[in-house]
């Protein structure tokens, strides 16, 4: 699996009902789009996370608990330590302690500042979780750097609160179960692939010669 600079970043968000939704979407993800995936999910306080192991059951893509100021690779997944909250600078990962008090805003808080970090086609998503996590984000997102917007369609969702805010805000661009946000974001790639690939072709338009007069017309 190639590494690549800057990748294009896929901030994925979930709470409650949300390792079901992960599973379902990693599963169906190629190995090699090219994109760097950051997993954003609500752990309880003072916890031990198994999430990266869990999740490498359904990939051959390494999962990786972020540490500070871990660098993004493409065709990697990394998952939010417990206790942090994360935050993205010029394509790596930074960690800060999550306030003791207030609701647990990770998913928000990192989208926040993929947004503003202006990494090129960046891609904010919305899954299965319970509470408002990750609406402002996309909305952000989406007004502030252009990034594609994802939410998980509310029916194939155990906890439905979190992909109806984020449809609510209105700032979503695909509503999608997981599997086809996975082919959703693998068409992407294919498309980021040939662009690559392909030179632009500038076809010049030439102006069609002047109609020669028939001279079988007899003059007057």
């Amino acid at each position: 699996m190639g590494k690549a600079e800057n990748p294009r970043v896929v901030a994925i968000g979930a709470s409650a009902g949300g390792l079901d939704a992960f599973r379902k979407l990693i599963e169906n993800l190629p190995v090699d789009t090219g994109m760097a995936f950051v997993l954003l999910t609500h752990i309880l306080r003072g916890s031990n996370s198994l999430l990266p192991e869990i999740l490498a059951r359904s990939t051959r893509m390494p999962v990786i608990q972020v540490r500070d100021g871990m660098r993004l690779l493409a065709n990697h997944l990394y998952v939010i330590p417990p206790d942090k909250l994360m935050e993205i600078r010029d394509g790596a990962l930074h960690l800060v302690p999550r306030p003791l008090q207030g609701a647990n805003n990770a998913i928000d808080h990192f989208i926040f500042s993929l947004a503003a970090d202006q990494v090129y086609g960046s891609v904010g998503i919305i899954l299965s979780g319970e509470g408002s996590d990750g609406a402002e984000g996309i909305k952000i997102l989406k007004e502030e750097s252009g990034g594609v917007t994802m939410a998980q369609e509310p029916a194939s969702a155990s906890s439905k609160s979190m992909p109806i805010n984020a449809i609510q805000i209105d700032h979503v661009d695909h509503i999608l179960s997981p599997e086809d946000i996975a082919h959703q974001l693998a068409s992407m790639s294919w498309r980021d692939s040939n662009i690559k690939k392909t030179p632009l072709k500038v076809l010049w338009l030439r102006k069609p010669p002047p109609k020669q007069r028939d001279r079988s017309v007899i003059e007057p």
